[in-house]
């Protein structure tokens, strides 16, 4: 019991060596990494390929997305790529990864909620995949934020 509580205190004080990270605004265009590493004469592994998405903003930067509740959105529906996207996120201190905390896109140059939604049971989600509630397929919606 002494040896876990040692473990779990030392993976305490490693987080907490990290500095304190804000959410910040990424514009740009979420796209597979493969072919952003492709471009660089490289090829990504099969199934590395299949779980890896990066935002390249609109500065030029490359962020690689951490696939999590976040981002999964982009990972299932295709329809979210190559596309003008507002994410908020933060960057893991010292790297380029970014975690999506919130996912907006542009559409005539108007900021929209993205999100996946039910009609029979009027359910809000923020993935492609089948209801919780009544196993019915979610619809994607693109909708005008209010300003």
């Amino acid at each position: 019991m002494a040896a876990l509580a040692t473990g779990v205190f030392m993976v305490l004080v490693a987080f907490s060596s990290f500095p304190e990270t804000t959410n910040q605004q990424f514009k740009g265009k979420v796209v597979p990494l493969a072919g952003v590493v492709e471009k660089f004469g490289s090829k990504l592994d099969s199934d590395a390929a299949a779980c890896s998405m990066a935002l390249i903003g609109e500065d030029g930067k490359i962020y690689t997305l951490i696939k999590d509740d976040g981002s999964r959105m982009f990972f299932k529906d295709s329809r979210l790529l190559n596309r003008p996207m507002r994410l908020t996120g933060r960057l893991v201190p010292g790297s380029g990864l970014l975690q999506v905390v919130e996912v907006h896109s542009y559409k005539s140059g108007q900021l929209h909620d993205v999100y996946y939604w039910c009609d029979v049971c009027a359910i809000k989600r923020f993935e492609k995949k089948d209801c919780d509630c009544c196993g019915a397929p979610m619809e994607l919606r693109e909708t005008p934020v209010a300003k």
